[in-house]
């Protein structure tokens, strides 16, 4: 009888343990740590709404996309997600961490919205998707950023670093990680130096509006800017996002 009830006791412990361990990894989800990236699911159909956006009841909240009879029906988005831009079609949600078969729970502003899965939804972690992009914040030339930098991810007002904005207005830092709510990032080689690359690196003139920067040309510069200095900014405190999308430009294309 003690052997029977010695084993209860320990599946009674273990149970209430894996109970404890699931709560504390959703509470651990902070809605951040995931982006779910929208594209156009044909090269050939550009004029029909191609996504839904419903509300936790399962009533509709908006549609995403363009027809010819109402245009860009998703202005409903604006100023609540991390990348919108319509004419492009591009959209990136935040997200919570995809559980298979289940429809993906999207942050607009500060409600939680259901879209459901489909071939052309990308989910990637933060850290992973900034990585393509390039972060470009913007500021006078040659004066002092609105921005606060640090030697690592922590708000120490004795170790903050003022960074000046470039002669050109174009001082660009590469994404290296994401942590919480702190973003490493690192110094890309200046506009000079992009200059002296273009014979070594076949892509056409840098900074044009057509330039497109391919994926070795990227890797060649941030090899070279591997020695240059690296800094933490905080990038949102809570729910309030510090880096609009405006200080961000994709990598791989205009």
């Amino acid at each position: 009888m003690n052997k029977i009830t010695t084993a209860l006791l320990g599946l009674l412990t273990l149970l209430c343990v894996s109970c404890r361990s699931t709560k504390q990894e959703q509470s651990n989800d902070s809605g951040y740590d995931f982006i779910a990236s929208l594209f156009h699911p044909s090269e050939t159909d550009t004029t029909s709404i191609f996504y839904t956006l419903k509300n936790p009841d399962g009533t509709v909240y908006c549609n995403i996309g363009y027809s010819d009879e109402e245009g860009f029906s998703d202005s409903l988005l604006s100023e609540k997600i991390f990348i919108y831009f319509p004419d492009s079609e591009i959209y990136a949600f935040f997200c919570k961490k995809p559980e298979e078969g289940k429809p993906i729970e999207v942050r607009v502003g500060n409600e939680w919205k259901i879209l459901e899965r489909a071939p052309c939804i990308h989910i990637d972690s933060t850290s992973k998707y900034l990585q393509d992009y390039m972060f470009s914040p913007l500021g006078p030339q040659n004066e002092p950023f609105d921005i606060d930098f640090y030697p690592n991810p922590k708000a120490d007002p004795a170790k903050k670093i003022t960074l000046m904005q470039d002669s050109f207005g174009m001082k660009d830092f590469f994404v290296r990680e994401i942590q919480g709510e702190w973003m490493k990032i690192q110094e890309c080689i200046n506009y000079g130096e992009w200059m002296k690359l273009q014979e070594c690196i076949n892509y056409g003139p840098l900074y044009a509006e057509d330039a497109i920067v391919d994926e070795g040309g990227w890797e060649k510069i941030s090899k070279l800017s591997k020695k240059n200095p690296i800094y933490w900014i905080r990038w949102r405190k809570g729910d309030q996002i510090l880096t609009p999308q405006t200080g961000f430009y994709f990598k791989y294309g205009c």
